[in-house]
């Protein structure tokens, strides 16, 4: 389904990518709205007057109430934009759950109700949102392309960020995680803990816990469980509700990977007894480079 031919060729843009100034104003906030007079009050109501939900209820009744929202980020300076298809789509986030035939039909229902995708800009003074429309969308990769739509009269150009090679990150890297959690915008730093191949975004994980026989520190590692390129990144930069889609830039700007998961501390691959942190996860830039060739848009290729 990936191709691993060389995309510069092909992709590499002529303008320049902006600085790390500008690094900020390349993130924008995401978010999907539910027309409600189309989803029917009644709807909403019965899912509301129930005490105890399944995560398909739970799912159902936040996007009725408050739609989705997340992050993503221009790759180039016409207005195309990366995010997760999670942000947009309901039901990805519950892949992984069993639903029923009936359930999955009424998630697809649900996806008719989406009125608009909007994105901002900037922020304060400066800000100013967009309507965004769809231009690809892989629930498997669980990335999304979409284009921000420039009302008459709205000049320049939009800043965007540079894709490097992922499969030139090493662990220990330090990164930067770029997004909207809860209480708004957040720029974190940490480190690359692990590099996770495989041949698929979603497969299953190998995780490892140690004890650094120096700092005496807990460490958690994480490997893919079948052999193939690098899919995914395994980070400690502190990451949100609302991040999902943002970029992890490595310390030059360049973005290496796109937020996507966090792993609660008990979950069911670690142990009950003994948690330890969060597991934050991303795509791998390699990934989303082959995706956007694929989709034929445009994006700038970092230099080594």
């Amino acid at each position: 389904m990936l191709v691993t031919a060389a995309l510069c060729a092909v992709c590499a843009l002529a303008s320049q990518p902006p600085g790390l100034a500008a690094t900020r104003d390349a993130v924008v906030r995401v978010e999907a709205a539910i027309d409600p007079v189309s989803s029917g009050p009644a709807v909403a109501a019965d899912l509301a007057a129930r005490q105890v939900w399944t995560p398909y209820q739970a799912e159902i009744a936040r996007r009725l109430r408050i739609g989705s929202a997340g992050t993503g980020f221009f790759v180039n300076s016409q207005g195309y934009l990366v995010t997760n298809a999670h942000v947009i789509l309901s039901g990805v986030r519950y892949r992984g759950l069993h639903f029923t035939r009936e359930q999955w039909d009424s998630l697809a229902l649900l996806l008719g109700l989406i009125r608009d995708t909007w994105v901002t800009v900037g922020e304060g003074e400066g800000e100013r949102s967009y309507v965004a429309e769809p231009v690809a969308i892989s629930e498997d990769l669980d990335l999304a392309v979409l284009r921000a739509i420039r009302p008459p009269g709205d000049q320049g150009e939009f800043a965007y960020l540079a894709l490097a090679d992922s499969d030139a990150v090493k662990v220990g890297d330090s990164i930067r995680a770029l997004g909207f959690a809860e209480d708004g915008f957040q720029d974190t730093s940490g480190e690359v803990l692990s590099l996770i191949t495989g041949r698929e975004v979603h497969e299953r994980m190998n995780i490892v816990r140690s004890v650094d026989p120096v700092t005496g520190r807990e460490l958690i590692t994480v490997s893919g469980t079948s052999p193939g390129p690098v899919m995914r990144l395994h980070h400690d930069a502190a990451v949100g509700h609302g991040s999902s889609g943002g970029p992890i830039v490595d310390a030059n700007g360049r973005v290496i990977g796109v937020a996507y998961a966090l792993i609660a501390e008990r979950g069911p691959d670690l142990e009950d007894e003994s948690p330890g942190p969060g597991l934050n996860l991303a795509i791998a830039s390699n990934v989303l480079k082959r995706f956007l060739a694929n989709q034929s848009v445009s994006f700038d290729e970092a230099a080594p």
